[in-house]
């Protein structure tokens, strides 16, 4: 039997009191809780306010800008807005917790440049806005959270309102969108030559729309490409229960204000496999909108309803929103066109004309006044995946101040005379007197053919253009005569014989190279006679030869006539060789000596070549031949299969199949050359290579010869690379190849200088201050560079002067993501010497140092201005390189 154990429990004694502080402290977080989710209720339900007072002030602004009268002022619009939300219990003028913002909106959604705010400014309401944006941010008071010290939570409200997709008014006629530019109708050119703008282009200067653009349009045959074609609202019966097809229907919805507002049917399903289908095409069903296909209608349609319903039009000066179509497919009543936008146009006359119908319409731009507000609902900035990025560039400007004295140069300009130098700036000739395009253009534009696909004309001589003064080769050769005269030469004016004259050679090349096609001879140095220069330039290339059908075949005949250039120095002959013209002046400088004793002094020599032309290299240089010829790199000296093979005729004008990293090697007999474009850089770089003596390349191209290999592998620096994509001609007779290579000279010339600077950073460049280079043409005046990090895409923006000169870029739509950032721009001091070229600013500053580029990274924020979000990313960039360094 067990005994029982006694156990004494002596629990410990508790403090009186001891939990009332815990007590006391839960109470308080339970009270604040409570307190916080009653005024977070109160919160939500004043900003739910806010958003349906913002949605009511974005369209009561909206309404009061469409009904605006001329002259109304954005004091208006911005009281409709105050007026609309202190009718909604948000009165913004009175209440300090609450601040109102609202911006005028382009078609894009994007802030309008140069005036994008709303305010009581008393400035005139822009005429371009598609949409207003009403933004309200704030604070409530808050009545119970304060025990916990939150005396306040914010509130923020955005709402955009638009116009309403339009309905009366609208008439089913689509316009063709490769006749319109921006709010214009695009000025076609005079193709036939018979000195007026093809369809009655004109900028109409008197009457009631003086500015504004008129045009001849001819219709559409099914998806034939025309100026407009008849389209129909349904599929179907139309308004009056007939066939939508039908005379009937078309007559009914162009009488009036149109059939529009009864129905419309969306082109279903999606009429073109050869495009991207939208996934949430249509968009808006029942509704036309940008994005919509339309059903086309049959023919042109003449009958004497539809007619009766054009002369009403006219009569009334009616102005008619029309679709703008892009694309048409299909054929007939299966026709179907693409909506890309819509335009406000006014129709003066409808006819035929060798029978051909036409219509005149004048174009207003774009509808925005039409139709009533609506509420638009953009994605939000959190859940898209592109933001736009804008922001200001400035410069500080630097100039050069020339001091001391000049050294004497040797140059060598190396001149283009080969078959394409017939043609003028923009690639044609004339057959038969008739311009026509033997070359392709600045534009792309494609060489005239025949009907059977063959070429009309080429860079023959029999093709040359005229007048003279416009062909290639005479402007080339006059600029290098004005380039002699310029030099420190005996008998130019300003001659000094203090220092040592400048000397010159001159190079020309075609195919063939023999040392005989250069001044003054291999073994007889340099010439300082500037009238036998001027001689042997004018000379240069003046072959006594029948023209052939390929520079460097057997002659024959062109149709039934031989054609023989006969000496003529202004009809030129012949296929690329550069390489072997860069060879030849390798020889040149490799014999030249680099010093001369003058007046008892040593002085040295600045080396300078120029090389002037107009194409891509196509003839591999062979040395081992007396005349350098390698033969042609056409397209039977690629390999079956490759790709440059595929191109015939078309790969002599082809830059990377003229590379050796593209074309590849190409062997003949035990012979293997790189690509003639290769083949030209490794001579240029053997020029450049030189350690003892510094010679800096030039590259004069005229019209537009891609840049590939002349810009980065024979000039010097990018700097030393000039365009002349078209001939440009001032009040003073100087052209802009004259200019270029007085530029070229001066930069040669000048003598020891200093850096002049303005002190301050510079937000404008006017046009004045700005020199065509590189392809660029004001307003262009440079270009932001952005590369992502992770992918390695590149995106660029133009950097633009506007109207008042100030300079900003913008990239519309760029993904989210880590970039790295570059810009450039180019700017000509007024300070600069009279020739000095326009100098590139491309170092970016930070604030305390200058690097060649910076990161950004760029995600959508929240509440900000436009339907995306907008980053403001502005730009100090300084001179690249010294003001007194050759550029």
């Amino acid at each position: 039997m067990s005994k029982r154990r006694n156990i004494n429990h002596n629990p410990p004694r508790r403090a009186r009191g001891q939990s009332i502080p815990l007590l006391a402290l839960m109470i308080v977080v339970l009270m604040g809780m409570v307190a916080l989710s009653v005024d977070v209720g109160r919160t939500f339900s004043e900003e739910r306010r806010a958003v349906a007072a913002a949605n009511a002030a974005s369209l009561a602004a909206m309404n009061t800008y469409l009904r605006r009268p001329a002259g109304t002022t954005n004091t208006v619009i911005y009281n409709a807005i105050v007026n609309s939300l202190r009718s909604n219990g948000i009165d913004v003028e009175n209440d300090p917790n609450i601040e109102l913002e609202a911006f005028y909106l382009n078609a894009r959604g994007e802030p309008l440049e140069g005036g994008a705010r709303i305010t009581r400014d008393g400035t005139v309401a822009p005429d371009n806005a598609a949409y207003i944006q009403v933004n309200l941010e704030g604070m409530v008071d808050t009545t119970f959270a304060r025990v916990v010290n939150q005396n306040q939570l914010p509130i923020a409200a955005t709402a955009y309102a638009g116009t309403c997709p339009p309905t009366d008014g609208v008439f089913p006629i689509g316009v063709n969108n490769d006749y319109i530019s921006g709010n214009e109708f695009r000025n076609p050119g005079d193709a036939d030559n018979d000195g007026q703008p093809d369809n009655n282009w004109q900028r109409l200067t008197t009457g009631t729309y003086r500015g504004y653009t008129k045009m001849r349009l001819y219709p559409a045959d099914g998806a034939t490409p025309g100026g407009f074609g008849w389209l129909r609202w349904l599929d179907g019966r139309g308004a009056s229960g007939a066939n939508a097809n039908s005379n009937q229907e078309l007559a009914m919805s162009l009488t009036g204000t149109g059939t529009l507002s009864r129905g419309f049917m969306e082109v279903t399903p999606w009429p073109a496999s050869h495009l991207p289908q939208p996934s949430n095409y249509p968009e808006r069903p029942g509704e036309l909108n940008i994005g919509d296909w339309i059903y086309g209608s049959t023919g042109y349609n003449n009958s004497t309803d539809v007619r009766g319903a054009l002369d009403a039009h006219i009569a009334n000066g009616t102005r008619m929103v029309l679709p703008i179509y892009d694309v048409a497919v299909g054929q007939g009543s299966n026709a179907a066109y693409r909506v890309v936008r819509f335009g406000l146009f006014v129709l003066t006359e409808y006819g035929r004309e060798r029978n051909r119908n036409y219509m005149d319409f004048i174009f207003l731009g774009e509808p925005d006044r039409q139709g009533t507000a609506c509420s638009a609902t953009p994605p939000p900035p959190e859940n898209t995946s592109v933001v736009r990025l804008t922001g200001s560039v400035e410069l500080w400007p630097e100039y050069q101040v020339n001091v001391g004295e000049r050294l004497p140069v040797q140059y060598v300009v190396v001149l283009d005379v080969t078959g394409s130098m017939n043609a003028d700036f923009l690639g044609r000739g004339r057959v038969n007197g008739v311009a026509r395009q033997c070359l392709p253009g600045p534009n792309g534009e494609p060489v005239d053919r025949d009907r059977s696909g063959k070429q009309i004309c080429n860079g023959s001589p029999q093709y040359a253009w005229t007048p003279l003064e416009e062909r290639r080769i005479y402007v080339a050769k006059e600029a290098t005569k004005l380039l002699v005269d310029q030099t420190n030469m005996p008998g130019n004016e300003g001659y000094d014989s203090a220092r040592p004259s400048d000397q010159m050679k001159i190079v020309w090349f075609i195919h063939d190279m023999p040392q005989g096609y250069q001044y003054p001879s291999l073994n007889t140095g340099f010439s300082s006679d500037p009238v036998e220069l001027k001689r042997v330039i004018h000379a240069a290339g003046a072959h006594n030869v029948r023209a052939t059908n390929d520079a460097g075949r057997a002659p024959r005949t062109w149709g039934s006539n031989d054609f023989f250039t006969n000496g003529d120095p202004y009809l030129t002959w012949g296929g690329t060789n550069a390489a072997g013209a860069l060879y030849r002046v390798r020889e040149i400088l490799d014999r030249a000596p680099t010093k001369i004793v003058h007046n008892g002094r040593e002085w040295s020599y600045r080396r300078v070549v120029i090389f002037v032309t107009d194409g891509l290299p196509n003839y591999f240089i062979d040395t081992s031949n007396s005349t350098l010829n390698g033969g042609q790199s056409n397209s039977n000296t690629y390999p079956q299969g490759h790709w440059c093979r595929a191109l015939e005729g078309a790969v002599l004008d082809t830059a990377e199949c003229q590379t050796t990293e593209v074309g590849g090697l190409y062997t003949s007999g035990n012979k293997t050359f790189d690509r003639p474009l290769t083949q030209m850089i490794q001579q240029a770089q053997a020029i450049k290579s030189r350690q003892d003596v510094q010679t800096d390349i030039y590259v004069l191209t005229i019209s537009s010869v891609p840049t590939v290999g002349l810009r980065d592998g024979v000039a010097s620096t990018p700097r030393h690379f000039y365009i002349a994509e078209t001939l440009q001609r001032g009040p003073d007779g100087l052209n802009n190849v004259d200019r270029i290579m007085l530029a070229i000279n001066e930069q040669v010339e000048r003598g020891p200088c200093i850096n002049g600077s303005d002190g301050e950073w510079r937000a404008t460049i006017p046009g004045d201050h700005f020199q065509s280079v590189g392809g660029l043409r004001y307003p262009n005046v440079g270009e932001v560079i952005l590369e992502d990090v992770t992918t390695g895409s590149i995106y660029r923006a133009p950097i633009v002067a506007g109207t008042d000169g100030r300079v900003r870029y913008t990239f519309e739509e760029i993904p989210r993501g880590t970039y790295r950032m570059q810009a450039y721009l180019f700017y000509r001091h007024p300070l600069d010497p009279p020739t000095a070229g326009p100098r590139m600013y491309s170092q970016i500053f930070n604030g305390s140092s200058t690097q060649s580029d910076m990161i950004v990274t760029l995600e959508p924020s929240g509440q900000g201005v436009g339907f995306i979000s907008t980053i403001e990313q502005n730009l100090r960039i300084r001179l690249d390189g010294n003001v007194c360094s050759v550029n």
